[in-house]
């Protein structure tokens, strides 16, 4: 807590970063931040941790024993369904950036914001939270936790649970020395940890904003500034402040991976035939050395088939592994998966579920998910717009709806008699916003020059001009 912090040192807490990195590193949210990174990147911790199939012992051949080892991998197949369900949100709400009254309100927020808004968003689905920091003139995104030798480290009010400190640290591997830049409100300070745990410093701290004054010998005054409050805003991925990968959600995936694994494994240990060998007549320890060796051989035995006498025979076989099951519980659990996190499976929009009202039918839960994480992606932004300066609740995102542009064009022409020309120019999703002020000035040319005035228009936007 930050009171813990405040009661320290400068010395005390130089000291104590080392500490307070590693008790961070050991949190759950941070190793569940981790997982849940592994799991956006494709990848399945718990398909991972499969282990082997090994069979072993000694079988006693020709009057000695001789050792019999087996070992199988086990098919690892992660899906990649939590990337997919956090790129399919993030976008559908942050592609097309925030919208605010006027540009000076967005200028304010500083150069690449909106790139930055939906590198973050992605960040606080995957980890629960990540954080802005805004440097002068633009947003530095840090992440929660970016591997497991980097992260952010915050220091919140046990009064108010606001960040009044935080240390961000880093190293690029682990015989490296690890940075730490520690942010308070009167400034930031870099520091550099040695692999021993030694601290030293490698920036002394300065102000947030420093502005250096200038004259005809060269610099006169440097001038140190800060916000009157700590310049780290976080993003929460929803009000429990956790990541998107629930627990729920991360065991549905895992049974489907799972599944899938065990599948291939199946397929991979039968897709040759192999030879059953009548009347082998060997002995219990030949028996055991064959069935050792049953993955290379391919083959097995029988002692008397009880119709070949005392003939030996060899009989190929192949062997059809049952998959029906297997594909009803991977169709149940995707469509499980799905209705989890409330997105929008792609597949199902086929055939006559492609009017717009079927589309709009289909996004309802997806557009019930992108609320609650609008209405955080909101505060965000009302914050770093006060930081700055600026007070307002215009603020509006602008979703990246699917819909059968065809049938978006005939309606806009059905009702073409109640709204402006610029107003239809506006929902017409062929045209981009920046070319309805040539398309309007070359429909007014076009009727000064004799075309009636309504099928210029009509032509510029792509119609036949009847």
């Amino acid at each position: 807590m930050y009171q813990d912090w405040e009661k320290k040192t400068e010395e005390e807490r130089t000291a104590f970063i080392p500490t307070l990195i590693s008790a961070y590193r050991a949190t759950a949210e941070f190793r569940h931040a981790l997982d849940a990174g592994e799991y956006y990147a494709g990848s399945n911790p718990t398909v991972m941790r499969r282990k082997k199939m090994s069979i072993s012992g000694t079988a006693n051949v020709d009057g000695k024993s001789v050792p019999m080892n087996c070992e199988v991998e086990s098919a690892k197949i992660p899906s990649s369904f939590f990337g997919r369900l956090v790129t399919q949100l993030n976008q559908y709400l942050l592609i097309n950036g925030v919208q605010l009254k006027d540009k000076a309100q967005k200028d304010a927020l500083g150069t690449g914001f909106d790139s930055a808004l939906l590198e973050m968003g992605e960040l606080s689905l995957v980890h629960g939270v990540s954080y802005a920091f805004y440097n002068v003139d633009h947003v530095e995104v840090i992440a929660s936790s970016d591997g497991p030798d980097s992260g952010f480290v915050p220091l919140l009010d046990e009064r108010t649970s606001e960040i009044r400190a935080g240390v961000q640290f880093w190293r690029i591997a682990s015989d490296r020395p690890m940075y730490a830049r520690l942010f308070e409100e009167d400034g930031v300070t870099l520091y550099r940890i040695g692999t021993g745990g030694e601290v030293t410093l490698d920036e002394a701290k300065r102000a947030y904003k420093v502005t250096i004054s200038r004259d005809g010998l060269g610099v006169s005054a440097v001038y140190g500034e800060n916000y009157g409050v700590l310049p780290i805003v976080p993003l929460y991925a929803n009000r429990r402040k956790k990541s998107e990968l629930t627990e729920s959600l991360r065991r549905k995936i895992d049974a489907y991976d799972v599944i899938l694994s065990d599948y291939s494994d199946n397929l991979d240990r039968t897709n040759e035939v192999y030879w059953v060998i009548n009347n082998f007549g060997g002995t219990r320890d030949q028996v055991i050395g064959m069935l050792a060796e049953i993955n290379r051989l391919k083959a097995t035995y029988t002692q008397n088939d009880g119709i070949g006498g005392a003939q030996s025979t060899a009989e190929p076989h192949t062997i059809d592994v049952p998959y029906a099951a297997r594909q009803v519980a991977l169709d149940i659990i995707k469509k499980e998966i799905y209705e989890d996190f409330m997105a929008l499976n792609l597949n199902d929009l086929t055939g006559g579920s492609l009017t717009n009202v079927a589309i709009r039918a289909a996004e309802a839960n997806l557009d019930m998910h992108a609320n609650a994480f609008e209405a955080c992606v909101f505060k965000f932004v009302q914050r770093m717009l006060s930081l700055v300066g600026v007070k307002t609740e215009d603020i509006r995102f602008e979703r990246q709806t699917i819909a059968n542009k065809s049938e978006t064009v005939t309606d806009i022409y059905q009702m073409r008699q109640d709204i402006s020309r610029r107003k239809a120019l506006e929902l017409n999703p062929y045209i981009e916003q920046d070319e309805i002020d040539k398309i309007l000035q070359d429909a007014e040319a076009e009727s000064v020059s004799g075309l009636p005035d309504a099928a210029a228009l009509d032509k510029a936007a792509g119609g036949d001009g009847a």
